[in-house]
């Protein structure tokens, strides 16, 4: 009896599985992305005049993606002229990609708002078994189809996490807060109390990208991470 009790549970356990898995597969099938900026970025509109801007583009994170032609395309098709001389430009816009790979949903959001949170892992417990090794088996158990199924379905992500500052030339001397280098990274940006006096105001902001679908490659959701950064750049000016 306790030999067929246990094939019973297997297979249940199994079956229960690859249902998981099967459900997974039907609801992830199409590739889906979403982005979100920190801050909002509002161009004053009373300050556009010569639309000269400078631009400048890195990309400190592993990934090959090259976003510098395409980001001057969509400033160019805008109006606006680039040129290589900061103090020659009414605009600034600097851009750097600081990460773009496989990410945890929770880990994203972190990236976006600088909030961190304890993970939550999930056990099976020895309820109604009457034996802790009994719980420890069953563990193995559901260890074992969870690889199996995850072998075969894979929900992934993949994030790209931008910093962008854009910068605008006033009439008037501003004062901004200078942002602490140091503090830059996955965590969000900390700003210092210390102040910059120029006639340029600033609007700092950070996008997220997420794409979304079962068994999803790199080199797949990386032209759809960079067009949705590409969005939000052309939706700034």
């Amino acid at each position: 009896m306790k030999k067929l009790l246990l094939l019973a549970l297997t297979l249940m356990i199994l079956a229960f599985t690859g249902c998981s898995a099967l459900d997974t597969a039907v609801k992830k099938r199409n590739l889906e992305t979403q982005t979100k900026m920190s801050e909002t970025i509002w161009l004053n509109p009373q300050l556009i005049g010569d639309k000269t801007i400078f631009v400048q583009i890195k990309n400190t994170s592993t990934s090959n993606i090259d976003l510098e032609n395409h980001i001057k395309n969509i400033l160019t098709e805008k109006g606006y002229k680039i040129v290589s001389t900061p103090k020659n430009a009414n605009y600034w816009l600097q851009v750097n990609v600081l990460n773009v790979g496989k990410m945890d949903l929770k880990d994203s959001e972190a990236a976006l708002t600088g909030l961190t949170g304890a993970g939550i892992g999930a056990t099976l417990g020895a309820y109604n078994t009457g034996s802790a090794n009994a719980a420890v088996g069953w563990g193995i158990v559901g260890g074992i189809a969870g690889v199996v199924a995850d072998a075969m379905v894979s929900d992934n992500y993949y994030t790209m996490i931008t910093d962008i500052l854009v910068s605008e030339k006033t009439p008037d001397k501003v004062k901004n807060a200078a942002v602490n280098a140091t503090t830059q990274g996955t965590r969000g940006v900390n700003i210092t109390k210390s102040q910059n006096t120029n006639n340029m105001n600033k609007y700092q902001t950070r996008v997220v990208s997420t794409a979304n679908q079962v068994n999803l490659k790199l080199n797949e959701a990386e032209p759809k991470l960079e067009a949705e950064l590409l969005k939000v750049i052309s939706n700034i000016f």
